[in-house]
């Protein structure tokens, strides 16, 4: 042990708010849970801020903080560009997407695969959005909070890491057995608060510290390229074609179709609701580059270049932030990891209660339906315990978070836009897609994972982001080729855009909407433009 790194006021803070984030959890899905709906989907009461912030912390949360903050100390504002992307797929999610599954009246967003394909295809997207969860949400969040707490206490043996583990693990679940997901949403509401606070404390912290903006504006990679440019030339790991491809086919497929987040839309009370959450999310987004990733370019004029980089964000905290606030931050930092915990716990628990048990036990009653699913998400907890320190064999959080996602992402990012946009698409179709994208992507993160093999491909395929699009062309191919050879799958009146209708907003609701929707147009271009090689970034 090397000792605490925060005072003694600070950690009383954190302390204090960490238990009182986790009792307000419990306490606000005090609500008796008699069913699986309530339990799941907080009985589709949510309205747009609830599910605005909710998709936001738990697409954001601490794993981005720790992880996306030193990857832009490595590499610069290009890292939180995917934060860019993320708005535009949350965009995406309101206009195409909510309009189907509402209308669906869906209780998982795998079950639209089963009423647009079959049975087959459901089960498989499901499989793969529990693995994503798995390896991706709950296991990184359990990782990254573990990497915060060890490093404020001064901890750094293994035994101590998995302590910091295990008390994590503990907070979560207590939240998310006992309150379901409307506890949930409202721990997301908080916690979404005080992370946007503190990102934005910490930064101009940070800034007046290094000189003021000034001073920053001259900071270069060893390319000479400015780092506060979110735009990186096309060979670049996360240069504009890798993003412009690879993330936001990795961007659909998490923002709209994965269930950790579609959950959120499908809790929302009315179709207005869903989209605006959905669009508040996408607004958040585009604060987060500024809140998650700018920190991290400042952090380049403050900390040593051997700094590690998953520890970049809590040294800018504990260093430059004055005390009382460093708690308030670290707090928000660790709270938040408690609600992706939570909403990660939930959403597998959904997943693997509605699409596999009562699948097979339709008939299994409420009581028990509520106990299987609070069963399953202690199994998880122990499960993803046991998987968390092995993330820190990888090259920073971050870099590991983008392989797993842009390897998963490609059969069902092609599935469900066949689904959505096409009459042609076929289950037979469906089915070989997700098979061969999952086989191919298992592969090519075998392959990824090996430096040795790596420096045998072409430069466009060493990066994980261009392999994303190289598979979804592989996927789409299959799916045109599957679906052409089976047509007579593609008359059964499963084209869901015919029966996907939710009950329409009201005038005013869509003039609200629309008006929301060129605003997040008009800041979303401009931000892109101002940090760019033809703006501040020159």
């Amino acid at each position: 042990m090397t000792g605490m790194r925060i005072t003694a006021i600070d950690a009383a803070v954190v302390a204090g708010y960490f238990v009182l984030t986790i009792a307000f959890g419990i306490w606000s899905g005090r609500k008796k849970i008699r069913n699986a709906e309530q339990l799941f989907l907080a009985d589709r009461e949510a309205s747009w801020p609830l599910v605005g912030t909710s998709l936001f912390a738990a697409n954001i949360s601490s794993q981005q903080f720790v992880g996306q903050a030193g990857l832009a100390f490595t590499i610069g504002l290009a890292a939180g560009a995917f934060q860019l992307v993320g708005a535009l797929c949350f965009t995406l999610l309101a206009v195409f997407f909510v309009d189907v599954y509402l209308g669906l009246k869906l209780s998982t967003s795998p079950e639209f695969f089963e009423r647009r394909f079959g049975t087959g295809s459901r089960l498989f997207v499901a499989a793969i959005n529990v693995v994503m969860i798995l390896a991706a949400n709950l296991t990184a969040a359990l990782y990254a909070g573990a990497t915060v707490l060890t490093d404020l206490l001064g901890w750094n043996l293994p035994l101590q890491f998995t302590l910091a583990v295990v008390t994590i693990a503990a907070g979560a679940g207590a939240c998310a057995i006992f309150g379901g997901l409307r506890s949930v949403l409202w721990f997301d509401l908080v916690q979404a608060t005080v992370l946007v606070f503190g990102g934005l404390l910490t930064l101009v912290c940070t800034v007046v510290k290094a000189g003021g903006p000034a001073a920053l504006g001259g900071l270069v990679d060893v390319h000479g390229t400015s780092k506060w440019s979110v735009i990186q030339p096309w060979s670049h790991p996360f240069g504009w074609l890798p993003l412009a491809t690879g993330a936001v086919i990795l961007g659909v497929h998490g923002h709209c179709t994965d269930h950790d987040y579609v959950q959120r839309a499908l809790a929302a009370k009315s179709l207005f609701h869903s989209k605006m959450g959905a669009l508040f999310a996408a607004f958040l987004k585009v604060l987060a580059l500024f809140v998650i990733a700018a920190p991290g370019v400042v952090a380049v004029k403050l900390l040593p270049a051997a700094t590690a980089p998953d520890r970049v964000y809590t040294q800018l905290v504990t260093g430059f932030v004055p005390v009382g606030l460093t708690g308030l931050v670290l707090a928000g930092l660790l709270a938040a990891i408690l609600g992706s915990m939570a909403s990660g716990l939930s959403a597998v628990s959904s997943l693997l209660t509605f699409d596999f048990v009562l699948k097979f036990r339709p008939a299994m009653a409420d009581g028990r339906r509520v106990l299987l699913g609070r069963g399953i998400m202690v199994v998880v907890l122990v499960v993803c315990v046991l998987c968390a320190p092995l993330i820190g064999r990888y090259q920073g959080l971050y870099a590991y978070l983008v392989k797993v996602w842009s390897l998963l992402a490609p059969p069902v990012f092609v599935c469900v836009v066949a689904g959505v946009f096409t009459r042609r698409a076929s289950n037979a179709g469906a089915v070989a897609t997700l098979a061969t994208g999952t086989v191919l992507g298992a592969a090519a993160f075998v392959v990824l994972d090996r430096p040795s093999w790596v420096e045998l491909l072409p430069v466009y395929l060493r990066s994980s982001l261009n392999l994303c699009f190289v598979i979804t062309l592989v996927c789409t191919a299959v799916m045109m080729a599957v679906s052409v050879s089976r047509r007579v799958d593609t008359d059964d009146g499963r084209y869901v855009r015919d029966r996907g209708s939710a009950v329409p907003m009201t005038l005013v609701e869509r003039r609200i909407y629309r008006v929301t929707l060129g605003v997040l147009g008009v800041v979303w271009l401009a931000v892109l433009v101002t940090f760019s090689p033809w703006g501040l970034a020159r």
